[in-house]
């Protein structure tokens, strides 16, 4: 009986042993996006420029690894320079953490894959974790940064995301009729009470007078001011921007927040409480 329950301890162990090993293999500790935008939107202040680019990003928890492969197209001119740039949200500017410039093509289209080792004091794994870090590619003509990719990771329990929601005539109170429209993605932090947000939008009947946040108002209701980002916001037509702003339970509280209570609203001359409004729903 002894060697019986020997021998079915020692298949258990050796069962464990392999377990451990494919776990080993196989981290669930690896956090991935892809299709990151890289865009002249994105830096601060926006950029117009036709140039574009997207971003796949994975981040190893156990090796503290960060893998990532850059892809742009149509810059102004052959890249100056090529960063990761932290700690910053959308919205704000931050100096260079990792330079691999050196590697890159130096082509106005190209593609690039390499790795950096978050050491805890160059880049750090929380703030990383939290949307804190950015891509930016420089051109002479642009030497702030000519387009720019936020590192974020939606997938992850403090996290809270939604993309493509509407800019619409029709959602203003009283509803109007226009051709003008956009549509805004937006993601929460519950770990650092950042909402982030980019906005695009279309054929406005006039040029911006007004680009706020709004609250707190269900839809079919109007509120006042709680967020006033105009000062930065390109004066076009149409356009593309980014930014930030804390969820300071004072004039954007997070309960109202992650309840529909706030939109976003543009305005103009010929529409002077907005020509398009989006609700932020979840």
């Amino acid at each position: 009986m002894m060697k019986v329950l020997c021998k079915f301890t020692l298949v258990w162990m050796l069962v464990a042993l392999f377990a451990g090993c494919d776990d080993h293999e196989t981290p669930q500790d690896v956090v991935r996006q892809n299709g990151l935008p890289l865009s002249g939107s994105q830096e601060f202040p926006a950029k117009q420029t036709d140039a574009t680019g997207w971003a796949d990003v994975s981040y190893n928890k156990t090796t503290h690894m960060l893998t990532f492969t850059l892809n742009w197209a149509n810059l102004t001119g052959n890249p100056s320079g090529a960063h990761i740039h932290g700690t910053a949200a959308r919205g704000s500017n931050a100096g260079i953490k990792f330079d691999f410039y050196s590697s890159i093509p130096k082509t106005t289209t190209g593609s690039y894959s390499g790795s950096v080792l978050v050491d805890g004091t160059s880049i750090n794994e929380s703030d990383l974790l939290n949307g804190l870090y950015y891509f930016n590619i420089h051109t002479p003509l642009n030497p702030g940064g000519e387009i720019r990719g936020q590192i974020e990771f939606y997938d992850q329990p403090h996290v809270v995301v939604k993309k493509g929601l509407p800019l619409m005539g029709s959602q203003q109170v009283p509803p109007i009729v226009t051709n003008a429209w956009g549509t805004v993605d937006v993601m929460y932090n519950k770990s650092t009470h950042l909402l982030s947000y980019f906005i695009k939008w279309k054929d406005l009947t006039s040029i911006p007078t007004g680009a706020h946040i709004h609250g707190t108002a269900a839809k079919g209701a109007n509120a006042g001011i709680q967020h006033d980002f105009f000062a930065n916001f390109p004066k076009t037509l149409s356009g593309e921007y980014s930014n930030s702003v804390m969820v300071d339970e004072v004039k954007i509280k997070e309960t109202e927040l992650l309840n529909g209570l706030y939109y976003f609203n543009i305005h103009n001359i010929v529409y002077p409480s907005g020509e398009i409004r989006g609700q932020i729903e979840w």
